[in-house]
């Protein structure tokens, strides 16, 4: 198993918005692996990406877009990435294949941020963007409000 990652805490806060789309991920396996309705899975994913995946997305774009400035390689596979997962988001359909497929892409997503490019950044990082975002930053709130609990 891997060594943890140890975090800049001035980057913590997206790291920890990063875990709520890993749960997204295992709620997806839960209900595949517990033969769940496909279009209740699906229903939820389009919650979560309008209650919270596109608001982290550009919250991630707009503080690395500060740091590093809209040309800057990092910020530019960041972008690219959040296309793809958007893109996913946006096509997904209720059949098996695409919910894990689906699955697999946003967690893969998350695992590069986390050990590619936030790795990039955190060594990039100078005393001016640490207090930009040691001001700027704050975890954004998410309550999972979904009525239709699936995955227990």
């Amino acid at each position: 198993m891997p060594q943890p990652l140890k975090r800049h805490p001035a980057l913590q806060p997206l790291s920890r918005e990063h875990h709520q789309i890993l749960l997204l991920g295992f709620k997806i396996r839960q209900g595949l692996k517990n033969n769940i309705d496909h279009q209740r899975i699906v229903d939820y994913c389009i919650w979560f990406y309008s209650s919270f995946h596109l608001q982290h997305v550009e919250h991630e774009a707009h503080h690395f877009e500060h740091i590093l400035g809209k040309h800057s390689e990092i910020y530019v596979r960041l972008k690219q990435n959040h296309k793809n997962v958007i893109h996913a988001f946006k096509d997904l359909k209720s059949s098996y294949l695409d919910l894990k497929t689906f699955e697999e892409l946003i967690v893969s997503h998350v695992r590069e941020e986390e050990r590619v490019l936030y790795q990039e950044l955190q060594a990039q990082l100078t005393p001016e963007a640490i207090h930009y975002l040691e001001t700027n930053l704050t975890e954004l709130d998410f309550h999972d409000r979904f009525k239709d609990i699936f995955w227990q």
